[in-house]
């Protein structure tokens, strides 16, 4: 047993003192060797971006000057799509709306009175319907675009949804909604809309 412990020391100082390990686990240094220099990057850069980018790699003041006024163009050009996009309409406010189903003289009419939030081209509200002398609360999504506006109210206590297309008519909002019943259309008629107050 000691024979084969002591064995085993040598073994492993012999491993540890050979000149194959010496230099395991540091850095050898050759002058001779530029890892940095390969060809065929070089040539693949060359074919895929052309000449004049490998041999202006630091860029000439005009170039970097066309560069930045094609920034300067982008941005621009992006600041006049969102400007574009954003609408001039601003619904933001109390509204009374007003509903009559399209049987004239049989239908009753519904009163809505939503408080909406606008966010950019977003909608968001909330109010109550007035449906069968009871005040129902209703929450109220939509959006607004350069042709119209719609909105897509639901009664909170039901599974009853409200979904208006409206447009701005002199300061009013006039169009027609839809009422849908457990996802089922069982109302439909004329819509208009004025600011409370005004």
């Amino acid at each position: 047993m000691k024979i084969q412990s002591i064995i085993c020391v040598a073994l492993i100082l012999a491993i540890l003192c050979s000149p194959a390990w010496a230099g395991c686990g540091r850095w050898v240094i050759r002058d001779n060797t530029d890892y940095l220099a390969d060809p065929i990057f070089d040539e693949a850069v060359a074919s895929s971006t052309g000449v004049n980018a490998t041999d202006n790699s630091g860029g000439s003041p005009a170039a970097q000057n066309d560069t930045e006024e094609n920034i300067t163009t982008s941005q621009a050009e992006e600041t006049t799509a969102v400007q574009e996009e954003v609408p001039e309409i601003d619904l933001a406010g109390k509204w009374t709306l007003r509903m009559a189903d399209g049987l004239a003289g049989q239908g009753t009419g519904k009163t809505m009175e939503l408080i909406l939030i606008q966010t950019e081209d977003r909608l968001q509200g909330y109010g109550t319907i007035l449906e069968e002398d009871a005040d129902i609360p209703a929450m109220a999504t939509g959006t607004i675009s350069q042709d119209d506006i719609t909105l897509d109210v639901k009664l909170t206590q039901q599974k009853r949804d409200y979904r208006l297309s409206l447009a701005l008519v002199n300061s009013q909002l006039q169009g027609s909604y839809q009422l849908y019943d457990m996802q089922e259309l069982s109302e439909s008629g004329n819509a208009t809309a004025i600011r409370s107050g005004s």
